[in-house]
């Protein structure tokens, strides 16, 4: 039987057939992974922005929360009007404490950075030992 036209020896063909299969598809892993690295820092950026914008929210309200604790401390012995000052900073330190804890919860709920990355990777080095395995196997007699 001859040889396809364009085709070297059988034994050479099929070497560079499975080089260029290897790569192609080592390429096509790393593209897929890189994609999904990207994913999850584009994630990450909007994580940290959320948190600063809720831990910044947290430091107004607490300096509001103060300011209005001591301006009620001084219209307390001044004026009559002190129950709407005394309701302001109440609410004031509400919210503070609600936007700190909050924040809090952002901290320690993260997700770990490139987890899905990682697992993955993982993935793909499991699969590669089982398909070396099964390679391993169908060579035994």
């Amino acid at each position: 039987m001859p040889a396809p036209e364009g085709a070297g020896s059988g034994a050479n063909s099929g070497l560079y057939g499975s080089l260029r299969s290897f790569w192609s598809v080592l390429l096509a892993i790393l593209y897929t992974r890189l994609d999904l690295v990207s994913a999850e820092l584009e994630d990450g950026g909007k994580y940290l922005l959320r948190l600063v914008i809720v831990t910044l929210a947290a430091l107004l309200g607490a300096s509001i929360s103060v300011f209005f604790a001591l301006f009620f401390l001084v219209v307390t012995f001044w004026d009559e009007r002190v129950l709407l000052l005394g309701v302001i900073s109440g609410a004031c330190i509400v919210a503070t404490a609600v936007l700190i804890i909050a924040a809090r919860n952002l901290m320690q709920n993260r997700p770990k950075f490139l987890s899905q990355t990682i697992a993955e990777l993982r993935r793909d080095v499991e699969g590669l030992r089982q398909a070396m395995a099964a390679k391993k196997d169908e060579g035994k007699p």
